[in-house]
């Protein structure tokens, strides 16, 4: 799986696979959307694969 998927807004470290991953979708009052790019971006931009999405 190339594309993941990223938090827009603060609060913004980790990457994620699965689009329901309560860590990618909390704190309402930070959350400015999801935008999807590859992995090979995510990780250049400095993001970690989602602990939560790994389990």
């Amino acid at each position: 799986m190339n594309e993941v998927h990223v938090r827009i807004g603060i609060h913004r470290n980790r990457y994620h696979t699965d689009t329901s991953c309560s860590a990618l979708n909390g704190k309402p009052e930070t959350f400015g959307g999801i935008e999807q790019m590859s992995r090979e971006e995510a990780e250049r931009q400095g993001l970690k694969h989602c602990r939560t999405c790994k389990a």
